[in-house]
């Protein structure tokens, strides 16, 4: 039996928590042991607070899980503690379908009714949130993050460190380089070099109803 350590006490965090501890067949194989933060006063109360990230020296049955959705945040965690020699958990939720021959890196998350199909890659670290769908042969990089519903499709690819926005689409063999981000409801239609913002958005308007008295 492992000890599952949570990285981040924030909203991710919470999430992970809940799909974990009513998931019997991850419980039969780690317990929780608590988390790290940097915030001496994080906010959660659910397991012990464990310190800070950097101060921690890992044991022998640790394995961590980076629940933190930015990017960069993400990278800084997982470096500390793999300079350390840390193992990392990789969580697939039950209700998501990831193919036989697809790969997962070390320390990925697959949430809830996420989709990751034939030979497709995932590097380490990376988070694929809920609804995701990642299309057959595409890659995704170290330490990026796909939010709800964002879906990569078939032989796209997606860099290191990036971050995909609610709903946003990387369009059939098309490319977003390192360090891109995508807006929620934007898409990625040719292909984007590093450091890239790419959003697609009309007018946006808050108006009056002056139907309702």
């Amino acid at each position: 039996m492992k000890n599952l350590i949570f990285v981040g006490a924030g909203g991710f965090f919470l999430e992970l928590y809940d799909y974990l501890i009513t998931d019997s067949a991850a419980l039969s194989t780690v317990q929780l042991k608590g988390v790290l933060d940097d915030a001496k006063d994080c906010a959660q109360q659910l397991l012990p607070h464990l310190g800070a990230v950097a101060g921690y020296q890992p044991q022998a049955d640790d394995v961590f899980l980076i629940t933190v959705g930015n990017v960069l945040h993400r990278k800084r965690c997982f470096d500390l503690l793999k300079q350390k020699n840390a193992n990392f958990y990789t969580y697939v939720h039950p209700s998501a379908l990831v193919a036989p021959s697809a790969a997962l890196g070390e320390g990925c998350i697959i949430a809830p009714f996420a989709i990751v199909n034939a030979r497709a890659v995932l590097a380490a670290n990376v988070a694929v949130n809920v609804h995701c769908s990642v299309g057959h042969e595409s890659t995704i990089g170290f330490s990026s993050v796909l939010s709800p519903y964002a879906a990569v499709n078939g032989n796209a690819r997606v860099g290191e460190l990036c971050f995909l926005g609610t709903r946003s689409t990387i369009f059939p063999g098309k490319s977003l380089g390192d360090k891109g981000i995508v807006d929620s409801h934007s898409y990625v239609k040719s292909d984007a070099p590093e450091k890239s913002i790419v959003a697609v958005r009309g007018e946006y308007l808050v108006l009056n109803n002056r139907l309702m008295r």
